[in-house]
């Protein structure tokens, strides 16, 4: 592992006693989030089927600027309103980065403008947006940071299997890496109620943009099997799992990145992660508790007089940002 990427990270103690993946996923999401509020302007990136992402960009113009750009990219059914995605944007701006919150093809921003559906082998798309932020600014450092689906996305871009353009840093949470396994995992249990969720908000999204009614009640494989694996060029859900999951392909990756994800979430399971060789160039962290993207501690979490309050995630995000800082003037 290389030593410059190593991070002096404190464990999580976990909120409860006795702690659950689903309780630590489920407390992280519903504590409220502040929103992310500073002046930005919103571009759109169109792919060469014709549809569009959506960027809402921050440039940061504050005495303590930095050439740093971190691009956030959502989860399945998220937005740039998302939690996670508004927390991850306060920190890097408050230390000097510009941020640019990735509404993928369709969703939030990008409602209406798409044929397609955004879905974890898009590493195309996340490339095609890197190579705009380039242009966009130029001579800066590009760090890309991806959200559980949207971790697959980069990692499907890091393996080089899906698009060309790469980020110079990387940081991917909690992210499916074996999409039959993660798909199985939410149709199981506890996991039924995210599957739920999921599904019925996926339900309206093809209702609202696609004209493409499924029935009141299923699982998300059934939209994958019926809808985005077909839409999006493959033969059924097999097929698209098969050939957009990444954990085959870890060994190739070359770009600086940072792995994040939790033991004991409750459907993008820790045993995939188990016995893969990573290369040099990752810095992997394997937390005992945090759930799906929860992270959440049962003490305030105080850094260099900055207060997380209990997000031991928004703490982890900041050590890496500090961390990539100190490469760039290595």
């Amino acid at each position: 592992m290389n030593a410059h990427l190593d991070l002096n990270l404190e464990q999580l103690e976990p909120y409860f006693k006795f702690e659950t993946g689903h309780s630590q996923t489920l407390i992280g999401h519903f504590v409220p989030t502040p929103d992310f509020v500073e002046d930005f302007e919103v571009r759109y990136v169109t792919f060469s089927d014709g549809d569009q992402s959506a960027l809402k960009i921050y440039r940061n113009k504050n005495a303590n600027h930095k050439n740093i750009v971190l691009s956030v990219y959502h989860g399945l059914a998220g937005d740039h309103r998302s939690d996670y995605m508004q927390r991850a944007a306060r920190v890097a701006y408050d230390l000097g980065w510009s941020v640019v919150l990735v509404d993928h093809r369709g969703a939030g921003l990008a409602e209406g403008r798409a044929k397609l559906p955004y879905h974890s082998g898009r590493g195309d798309d996340a490339s095609d947006i890197l190579q705009f932020l380039k242009l966009e600014f130029p001579n800066c450092i590009q760090v890309a940071n991806g959200y559980s689906m949207s971790g697959s996305i980069l990692l499907n871009l890091l393996t080089r299997r899906k698009g060309t353009c790469q980020p110079d840093y990387a940081i991917v949470v909690n992210a499916p890496i074996d999409l039959h396994q993660a798909s199985m995992g939410l149709a199981r249990g506890m996991s039924r109620l995210y599957d739920i969720r999921f599904y019925q908000k996926l339900r309206q999204d093809l209702k609202k943009n696609h004209q493409f009614e499924i029935p009141l009640n299923g699982y998300t494989y059934n939209v994958d099997d019926i809808f985005t694996s077909v839409k999006s060029g493959y033969k059924n859900k097999e097929d698209y799992y098969e050939q957009c999951s990444t954990y085959k392909y870890i060994e190739s990756i070359q770009t600086p990145t940072f792995i994040l994800t939790a033991q004991d979430d409750p459907f993008v399971l820790f045993e995939r992660y188990q016995n893969l060789k990573w290369p040099s160039c990752v810095h992997v962290t394997y937390s005992k508790f945090g759930g799906h993207m929860g992270y959440f501690s049962k003490k305030n979490l105080v850094l260099n007089s900055i207060d997380f309050k209990k997000r031991w995630m928004d703490l982890y995000l900041y050590q890496v940002f500090r961390k990539i800082e100190e490469n760039i003037s290595y």
